[in-house]
């Protein structure tokens, strides 16, 4: 159980805007703890963790390209702008669209988990009602005639 918390605690971080880019700026914190990640996610499901790090190299590739068109923009004059500005639109899309599959793949995830803990939840809740008749039950039982 604290293996799966983990893990979506992990997913959540991730899933805040930055997060690929940070850890491909080759943070070691970042490093360390998505790569307990993945390997939770393959313990659980080789192809889901597959998945994942496929959506997360390809939101990692758009962002660097990104990265590379806004710096090209940036270093051409006012007058050569306009030559890269549809290929920055074109990498601020690719980058758009790798970071909402990234998302939707988290948000699919977290709403499985969410799921199978409610179901735990509710398991528990009935057996916290059973004990609850039981307790009401054996006082009965303590007290005189």
């Amino acid at each position: 159980m604290r293996t799966i918390v983990g893990a979506m605690l992990l997913a959540a971080l991730w899933a805040l805007p930055g997060g690929a880019i940070a850890q491909s700026r080759g943070n070691a914190r970042d490093d360390g703890g998505e790569q307990a990640f993945v390997e939770t996610l393959r313990r659980q499901d080789p192809v889901t963790a597959d998945r994942y790090v496929a959506l997360r190299d390809a939101r990692q590739e758009a962002a660097a390209e990104l990265q590379r068109m806004e710096n090209q923009y940036r270093a051409a004059g006012v007058e050569l702008r306009g030559v890269f500005l549809g290929q920055l639109k074109q990498a601020q899309r690719k980058y758009a669209a790798s970071s909402l599959a990234f998302l939707d793949f988290l948000d699919e995830r977290n709403r499985r988990a969410v799921a199978s803990y409610q179901e735990e939840i509710d398991k528990i809740n009935a057996l916290l009602e059973d004990h609850q008749r039981a307790r009401a039950e054996l006082g009965k039982l303590l007290q005189p005639d």
